[in-house]
């Protein structure tokens, strides 16, 4: 199973969240659009939907979920910077899903819990 993560910017927190380049690799494929759908269950198991873009000209693609879903999933979770977001192919086939997505909270020195 591979697993990313990544700790929350400002960008990330007010308008749309940042995708490091390296997540490409477990993301869904692009094909011809710029667009894919990423469903993903969260640490709590709630279902989400976040449309990921990329662009296509340039050497780096820049990858970013867009602010549709993003924003309800940091308000709902109510996350600030320097929070953590963890997203790992995990499939679950009832669900018809292919990721799981992990908001985490430090609470203690070193102690990250799902929110």
């Amino acid at each position: 199973m591979k697993q990313f993560e990544k700790y929350l910017t400002e960008n990330d927190e007010r308008r749309k969240f940042s995708v490091p380049a390296e997540w490409l690799r477990i993301l869904p494929e692009f094909g011809e659009g710029q667009e894919v759908v990423v469903r993903a269950i969260d640490g709590k198991g709630f279902y989400w939907e976040f449309y990921c873009v990329i662009r296509r000209r340039g050497r780096y693609k820049k990858p970013v979920f867009q602010s549709l879903g993003w924003l309800k999933f940091v308000n709902q979770k109510g996350l600030k910077v320097g929070d953590k977001i963890v997203l790992c192919e995990e499939e679950d086939l009832f669900r018809g899903t292919k990721y799981r997505i992990r908001a985490q909270k430090c609470f203690e020195e070193g102690l990250w819990v799902d929110v």
